[in-house]
């Protein structure tokens, strides 16, 4: 009987032609049983050289042993297409002597992909566009798949400036039955922004408005900033936000016409003209509230940002909102709506402002979700939430409880939501984090003119185990310094408030030629507690062994009095106000220490001193991701014995990367001049001998250079000395500088890298000696404050 073709797509039909006997099928019907009129025994599949046969008898409607319906070929049909394989899909049916059925399902597939290919990208490499190349080699062909990469590749020379970049692709066959994808690019040259003009900006100036856009006018650096590309997205977003800057500045009629946007005639730059009809500043007028208020008008008055005859902005109406939002809040009122109604006043151009409160039910937290912690123990992260079970929802604690979450530094984000509870006046409260490796493994290998090759290693875990202590060894080599480390940190000891902290060291450190090596062994062990939060108190003892030897270079020195032997035993109390929005990468808050060390003759140690160290650093947010840090620490040591003069190795030294960058490593210091031995055409040397006094100031300006890299710039100022006994802070009586600091400024970039935090600073000196370089070049890992 010849074939019948019932459904197609993508072919023509098949000449009608005998069908071939039917092999067994793969369940066959029982030979012995009477075949029923129109039933099939038998699904044949053709022309499928990869795709197994079975999987496309299971996405089949039709099955053997039922009775032939076409109506189901419709269903067939798709459900073999939707399989993404085949370019070609038919089925036909094939009617036996013994009135049964063969159902033939003929395909022909699509090709597989041997491999991807870019031509003409000359711009962008194939690492740059690979995130944006959905197809893949060795896949089956999709078409659609081909045209979404297509359109990505054009969005990425887009979002790089090349505004006039076309990408098209060719299907070439090759030998096999497969196919390359070949995406061609004609990049043309790329397009920079090169004027924005506003028209009818006079009461706020165009240079205001241009400073709140991200699309910038080009210049000679974009090539490194990115400056004066143009992406559509980023425009529309340019465009609210100079509507809200208006609105910012009390033009509540302002309007912002569709923008005109032009190519040069070499089509190399873009020219932007947005006219702006401002209208008149309207003036904040009476103020008021309304609704239920739980608390006086008064108090709710004092909390406003807003006031009468001030310009109206819609900013800090936002911040009045959240201001009333959170009185309600913090009084257990979840679901507290504050609508702000404004009566304009046209003649008088004035806005009243009414702040109408519908309080809601009161609430309790029923239940709090920690989800998203697969490593990280819920309770490390519960013992840093402000809110409570069974307690009233509290806003202020929803908000503390994020920034001290988030301040862990274990996590990539961090989300505290509420939703409905179980009856309404409950709520539950949902934590969501993202976690991040916190756990590093760091080897190093780097060079300087000071210290030659420098070599690190470090093992360390943030969050061990999930209990939220850290962990660490490491150890530091170069040819002035060599120490090795283990600590141990936990900030809820024993689940209490109380923190456990534990070091044991051996440091060998080279004060250069003229000066001494200074070895010791020690460790500590420290107790605190959190008195307030973020108040914490801390105790501790160290005990030290130190051995310190004049380098070779100074002979018979007649200052050996100074190059002292023996050990530390010292207690220790500091305090410590932490505010910082991140521990290991703060951009906004503070913090401030103090601490006092003190080693008496009854703890057992020869050294006998008092030490007092305190400083303060302060982060702030600028825009663009920029942040301002400072620092500023001041340290004093005092002998508790006249008859034992201060050893030289506990004394203050300054310079190097971590203290006043470029000047050279402990190269700040009070120093004598000595004879190297007791012969008298001895040759006369100045020895650095150390302070009894420090200060240091460190300012800072990091700003993002290659984001999503980890790259960040930075440019920097820093001032600081040593003060011998005989000299007041501010006093230099060897040098005479101005103010008695030595001062220097610098720049350099920092590399936030898989192996940590990588630092790269030139540091040239204000206050040049003799011995110091015009610029001075430094690496390290790890931060600096």
């Amino acid at each position: 009987m010849p074939g019948h073709v019932l459904a197609q797509e993508g072919g023509e039909s098949p000449p009608a032609a005998p069908a071939p006997a039917p092999p067994p099928s793969d369940a066959p019907v029982d030979a012995d049983r009477e075949v029923r009129e129109g039933e099939v025994t038998d699904i044949r599949i053709e022309g499928n050289r990869r795709v197994e046969s079975e999987a496309i008898r299971r996405v089949l409607r039709t099955q053997v042993g039922t009775v032939f319906d076409p109506a189901r070929t419709p269903e067939d049909l798709r459900a073999v297409w939707a399989l993404g394989y085949f370019s070609d899909v038919q089925l036909l049916v094939q009617r036996l002597p013994s009135g049964g059925v063969t159902y033939v399902v003929r395909v022909q597939e699509r090709p597989s992909i041997r491999a991807v290919k870019l031509a003409g990208n000359d711009e962008l490499s194939q690492d740059d566009l690979k995130e944006s190349i959905e197809v893949k080699a060795l896949t089956i062909l999709d078409l659609d798949a081909v045209r979404r990469t297509q359109k990505k590749i054009q969005e990425k020379y887009i979002d790089k400036g090349y505004f006039l970049a076309e990408v098209g692709h060719k299907i070439v066959p090759v030998e096999g039955g497969q196919v390359d994808v070949v995406f061609n690019i004609d990049e043309n040259s790329k397009v920079m922004v090169k004027d924005i003009i506003f028209l009818g900006a006079e009461k706020v100036p165009a240079s205001r408005l241009k400073e709140v856009m991200l699309t910038k006018e080009g210049g000679y650096l974009s090539f490194i900033t990115g400056e004066g590309t143009y992406r559509e997205e980023v425009f529309q977003r340019d465009l609210a936000v100079i509507q809200a800057t208006y609105y910012d500045e009390g033009f509540i009629n302002v309007r912002v016409d569709k923008p005109s946007v032009s190519l040069s005639p070499d089509k190399r730059y873009i020219y932007i003209t947005l006219k702006v009809t401002e209208g008149e500043r309207y003036d904040i007028g009476k103020i008021g509230f309304s609704g239920d208020l739980v608390v006086p008008e008064a108090e709710l008055s004092r909390l406003m940002t807003s006031s009468t005859g001030q310009h109206f902005s819609r900013t800090q109406l936002g911040q009045d909102i959240q201001s009333v939002t959170d009185v309600y809040y913090d009084r257990g009122y979840a679901y507290a709506n504050i609508n702000p109604i404004t009566n304009i006043n046209a003649d008088a151009r004035t806005v009243d402002l009414t702040f109408e409160v519908q309080k809601g039910p009161q609430v309790t937290i029923e239940r709090i979700e920690v989800v998203g912690n697969s490593k990280t123990r819920d309770k490390v992260i519960r013992r840093e939430l402000r809110v409570y079970e069974g307690e009233l929802f509290n806003g202020t604690g929803m908000r503390r409880s994020k920034e001290r979450v988030t301040a862990l530094g274990f996590f990539e984000s961090v989300e505290v939501t509420q939703k409905p509870g179980s009856r309404d006046d409950t709520i539950a409260i949902q934590v969501e984090v993202k976690e991040k490796a916190t756990g590093t493994f760091q080897v190093g290998l780097g060079f300087s003119n000071v210290e030659n090759f420098i070599f690190t290693a470090q093992v360390s875990q943030n969050n061990f185990l999930g209990w939220g202590q850290s962990v660490s060894a490491s150890a530091q080599i170069s040819s002035l310094r060599s120490l090795v480390q283990l600590s141990y940190f936990d900030p809820y000891f024993l689940d209490t408030r109380y923190l456990l902290s534990a070091d044991f060291f051996r440091v060998e450190a080279d004060y250069g030629n003229n000066s001494f090596i200074r070895q010791s062994t020690g460790g500590n062990l420290s107790l605190g507690y959190q008195v307030l939060e973020d108040l914490l108190v801390n105790v501790g003892y160290s005990q030290e062994h130190v051995s310190v030897a004049a380098s070779p270079s100074l002979g018979g020195v007649l200052l050996a009095n100074r190059f002292l032997s023996g050990v530390t035993s010292s207690a220790r109390l500091s305090v410590t106000y932490d505010k910082r929005n991140n521990r290991l990468f703060p951009s906004k808050g503070f913090i401030h220490y103090g601490s006092v060390e003190y080693a008496p003759s009854f703890l057992g140690g020869s050294f006998l001193f008092a030490r007092y160290t305190a400083y303060s650093r302060l982060y702030f947010p600028l825009p663009l991701g920029a942040v301002f840090k400072t620092n500023a620490t001041i340290g004093y040591i005092q002998p508790l014995d006249t008859n034992r003069p201060l050893p030289i190795s506990e004394l203050y030294y300054l310079g190097g990367i971590n203290s006043l960058r470029g000047y050279f490593l402990r190269s700040i210091s009070p120093n004598l001049s000595a004879p190297s031995s007791s012969s008298p055409d001895a040759v006369i040397s100045r020895i650095d001998v150390g302070g009894n006094k420090q200060l240091i100031l460190n300012l800072e300006l990091e700003f993002p250079v290659f984001e999503k890299a980890g790259i960040r710039g930075v440019v920097f100022y820093d001032a600081g000395n040593a003060y011998a006994s005989n000299e007041r802070f501010f006093q230099d009586k060897q040098d005479k500088i101005p103010l008695g600091l030595f001062q220097s400024v610098g720049f350099g970039f920092r590399w936030f890298s898989p192996v940590g935090p990588l630092r790269f600073e030139w540091g040239i000196p204000l206050t040049r000696r003799a011995d110091d370089q015009p610029i001075l070049f430094e690496f390290t890992i790890g931060n600096f404050f």
